[in-house]
């Protein structure tokens, strides 16, 4: 019995997934077709990438990066990483909103709201946040964060460490502790 529900599960994801709308290109624009060759979203996305599973795909528009659904509903902007949307790191990539920053799932659902000013990706189940800094390009394709406070978040949103500190130098995951700088002096702190 078990083995055959698996293989109805298997039968069912592999249907929805040929269901999935497919990027179609007319006069340099993107648009999406459903699988007998409809038109579902008129060309108007100067880059597409493929629905996901989750029935959410990643557009250029006005060269950002969207998350859209199926019916075209504009889900959230991602932040543009690498020349495309930001990585998924620990199942959760960064958005922007309002000149904010903030974190979505596979689904682009908001699961930490935009409140920083930027947010570096997740590891080990923390984030280094920062209010009042502000991303500086070198002129080339790089750029880098100055200024500001900075503190630390969990996966859930949680402050940790205060958005305080000049600058976070390192995580010592093992310890639950941050080696920061404030005013030029080096000091190690315990997470809350």
């Amino acid at each position: 019995m078990k083995f055959l529900f698996t293989f109805l599960l298997f039968c069912l994801s592999l249907y929805s997934q040929s269901n999935l709308p497919i990027s179609f290109e007319e006069n340099n624009l993107y648009g999406f077709k459903n699988k007998s060759g409809k038109v579902i979203i008129k060309p108007q996305y100067q880059h597409t990438m493929d629905f996901t599973k989750e029935l959410v795909s990643f557009v250029v528009y006005e060269n950002k990066w969207y998350c859209i659904d199926t019916k075209n509903n504009k889900l959230l902007e991602a932040f543009n990483y690498d020349n495309g949307p930001d990585y998924y790191s620990e199942k959760l990539a960064r958005f922007i909103e309002n000149k904010k920053f903030g974190f979505f799932d596979s689904r682009c659902k908001k699961q930490i709201p935009a409140t920083y000013d930027f947010v570096f990706p997740f590891e080990k189940g923390y984030s280094i946040v920062c209010n009042g800094c502000e991303i500086q390009s070198d002129g080339d394709e790089h750029s880098r964060i100055v200024g500001g406070k900075y503190g630390i978040i969990d996966r859930k949103g949680k402050i940790v460490l205060p958005v305080e500190h000049d600058s976070i130098d390192s995580i010592l995951f093992n310890k639950k502790s941050a080696i920061v700088t404030n005013n030029k002096s080096k000091s190690t702190i315990k997470f809350k």
